[in-house]
């Protein structure tokens, strides 16, 4: 499987978080998302993984792309993150959508800014 081109970008802000003793994250955001059959207001939740205090570890993303024609696209992912600044992290994920699209996703968590932004890829 490879990445192929850029097919769309989303924006994101975070509404809230939860932190487990046992290092897991779990954050809930909304925004919109651009892009080919996926353009409109997204609420999803993403869970991190990792020992408390790793610089690295696993994810998962489920969320749904309300689309400005009045669709639904949902989608669950799997991936990994990594810390890639002072408090910022990359994401990145192949995400199974409901149409049935395979896609890939690459973004980054900003602490300052509350927000989880990035790009998807074609999914070959």
């Amino acid at each position: 499987m490879a990445v192929g081109k850029q097919i769309g970008e989303f924006s994101l802000k975070s509404t809230s978080l939860t932190y487990s003793a046992a290092g897991s994250v779990q954050g809930n955001f909304e925004g919109t998302a651009k892009g080919e059959g996926l353009s409109g207001p997204v609420l999803g939740t993403l869970i991190t993984v990792g020992a408390p205090g790793a610089k690295s570890g696993t994810c998962s993303w489920a969320g749904t792309s309300y689309l400005d024609n009045g669709e639904e696209v949902s989608g669950k992912g799997e991936g990994t993150w990594e810390r890639v600044g002072t408090h910022k992290w990359r994401v990145r994920a192949v995400n199974y959508l409901s149409d049935g699209r395979t896609i890939a996703s690459d973004g980054e968590i900003a602490l300052a800014t509350r927000s989880f932004t990035g790009t998807l890829y074609e999914w070959s």
